[in-house]
């Protein structure tokens, strides 16, 4: 690492949580709500996530909605996903003892996501506790998504921290890339919602395909 590192920023979705069932679960009922025999797969839903939830539901339905269509099913599956969120999502074996040990070495931990910032508070608290994380910032109207830059300059201006102060934990070439557009490390891990392979293509510093990994690269770097 090129500094002592004082933040982690993690992405939530295939990274720290995996949400992937429910996320699908949503869009289904949005496609059967009218009339569309939901067909894709988990691993097709596994595609479709990553750049924001209003593109998930697009994606969904094929690209085939009208915009006026299309926030009419983004506000329904907002309302579903919110129900149903937590009925299959899981924290990743061994991202509890990451962040454990990042804490315990007095590191700042935060979590930047193109989730909906209601949803992605109520998941992070309910499955980690409530102020586990130092900071917790999803999608908003007002702020463009990941890998704008937006987003996790709040976590920045809140915990009062340059970006080469952070490292950056992510499951995709959106999480690659807003590092990168940060100007901070990465570190990709390939247990989430992307390939090894599309990862690599990223060029992140680092890939990891455990947990157990992390803890390695965080060896006398606190």
């Amino acid at each position: 690492m090129k500094n002592k590192t004082k933040c982690v920023i993690f992405d939530l979705d295939g990274t720290l949580v995996n949400t992937i069932i429910d996320l699908g679960r949503a869009c289904d009922y949005l496609l059967a709500k009218n009339g569309i025999k939901p067909e894709w797969s988990e691993e097709d839903y596994k595609g479709f996530v990553g750049n924001g939830a209003k593109l998930l539901v697009d994606r969904a339905f094929g690209g085939k909605l009208s915009s006026k269509q299309l926030e009419e099913q983004y506000s329904d599956f907002k309302i579903k996903y919110n129900e149903i969120k937590m009925d299959n999502a899981y924290i990743y074996d061994g991202m509890l003892e990451v962040v454990q040990m990042l804490k315990n070495n007095g590191i700042k931990i935060s979590v930047c996501t193109n989730k909906p910032d209601v949803a992605a508070k109520g998941m992070v608290e309910h499955l980690f506790g409530k102020d586990v994380f130092d900071i917790i910032v999803g999608a908003t109207d007002d702020l463009p998504k990941k890998p704008n830059v937006d987003m996790p300059k709040v976590i920045l201006n809140k915990l009062e921290l340059a970006a080469d102060d952070c490292i950056w934990i992510g499951d995709s070439s959106v999480d690659i890339e807003t590092a990168k557009n940060l100007g901070c490390e990465s570190i990709a891990v390939t247990w989430g919602f992307r390939s090894a392979e599309s990862l690599l293509k990223c060029s992140p510093d680092y890939v990891v395909d455990t947990p157990k990994e992390i803890l390695k690269i965080f060896e006398n770097k606190c």
